[in-house]
């Protein structure tokens, strides 16, 4: 599609479809993930590392294919193509067995699958601007079948082997393949080659302060992601209830993502930035202090604002400040970053959570504290500017 070719149509639902696929994988993927690892004679150091390296994976692949993207002008190609490799070496996992065959497949999948969420951001909002609907709207449907990956796969593993978590995410990416066939073919015009983007996106007043903030306040979900479901089956919790916590959490986020644009344009994205640093410094204090189901009710639902306000927050914000044809760079410089920041939170967590168990949450809350500082930087730079001017 060029730019003065008519609007996709269904734009909505097929982009929807493809986030459902793609946060079906992650559902299952972030809780369970760790447990398969673990079954395979991995320690928590080993997993911290091995989840670490993969983020690193993702982070030097993915500026590299958003700037081709930028450079094609399109998108959905480039996205058939890092989910086909996606789900070859996913499947390679059957045959891994030790520390280093798991590394080295855990850098391939990442490597494939790490730019697939920055340009599927992009493609969202280019097809945005040619047909009117509401980003949370859309986005919400990976939430609904996060929970359906989560939730489910905690009712699965009840009595029955940790192997179906493989196969259970081999399918989710299988899927999401299949959904990348029915993208909107959205283009833009080629960004020039001589152009520097990421000079120039760093150039803009407060983003690149405020995309560090989205970065520390993500980046505090680590021990939660990486060891919450270990930390709450030790504490007695059955997996089925774990599931269902991690549920909970992503529901209170789709309640945000359906009201998405009422609430951006009501607070403000770097106002929704602020908020989720506030929900994480709190939620995460809470969760290393107790394991009480009945607290952990209430910690989880601040997922909505730690995760869900961030990540509307930064998303808009992007959109607002960058030009259409640096947007995929754009998107990849917040993912670069955010993968950084991963992979270090990841890192320490496995380092934290094997020598302090619950009580790593409380580098967590920290975390999202240093959000709240860059986000005040942030602020500080974007009014300077429009002072100047």
């Amino acid at each position: 599609m060029t730019p003065e070719s008519p609007a996709p149509r269904f734009a909505a639902m097929r982009l929807a479809l493809f986030y459902g696929g793609t946060f079906l994988a992650l559902g299952i993927l972030g809780p369970f993930w760790p447990l398969w690892l673990q079954d395979r004679g991995l320690g928590p150091e080993e997993i911290g590392l091995i989840f670490a390296l993969g983020t690193l994976a993702r982070l030097a692949v993915t500026p590299f294919v958003a700037r081709a993207a930028d450079r094609a002008g399109e998108r959905k190609r480039i996205l058939i193509l890092l989910t086909l490799l996606g789900t070859g070496t996913f499947l390679a996992f059957h045959w891994a067995d030790g520390f280093w065959s798991i590394t080295l497949i855990t850098l391939a999948f990442f490597a494939s699958r790490g730019p697939v969420l920055p340009l599927m951001e992009s493609l969202t909002m280019l097809t945005r601007e040619r047909v009117r609907f509401d980003y949370g709207r859309v986005r919400l449907w990976g939430s609904i079948t996060f929970i359906i990956g989560a939730w489910g796969m905690g009712l699965v593993l009840t009595g029955a082997p940790t192997d179906w978590i493989h196969w259970s995410i081999l399918g989710a990416v299988v899927l999401t393949f299949f959904c990348a066939l029915v993208l909107p073919d959205t283009r833009i015009p080629a960004a020039p080659r001589d152009r520097r983007p990421f000079r120039e996106i760093l150039r803009l007043p407060g983003l690149w302060t405020a995309m560090l903030a989205a970065t520390c306040i993500q980046a505090s979900h680590a021990v939660y992601y990486n060891f919450g479901t270990i930390h709450w089956l030790a504490a007695g919790h059955g997996s089925d209830v774990i599931g269902a916590l991690w549920a909970e959490g992503v529901i209170v986020e789709i309640v945000l993502f359906g009201f998405a644009a009422a609430a951006v344009r009501r607070v403000g994205a770097f106002q929704m930035i602020v908020l989720g640093a506030l929900a994480g410094l709190v939620r995460w204090a809470g969760t290393a202090a107790t394991t009480d189901m009945a607290w952990l009710v209430i910690l989880q639902a601040l997922h909505g604002l730690s995760y869900g306000a961030t990540h509307l927050g930064i998303i808009h914000l992007i959109t607002e400040r960058v030009e259409p044809s640096l947007s995929a760079s754009a998107q990849s410089l917040y993912a670069m970053a955010l993968g950084f920041g991963m992979s270090m939170a990841s890192y320490g967590a496995g380092l934290l959570f094997a020598s302090m168990g619950g009580g790593s949450f409380l580098a967590m809350s920290a975390l999202s504290l240093a959000g709240l500082v860059f986000a005040g930087f942030s602020y500080l730079s974007a009014r300077a500017n429009a002072v100047g001017t």
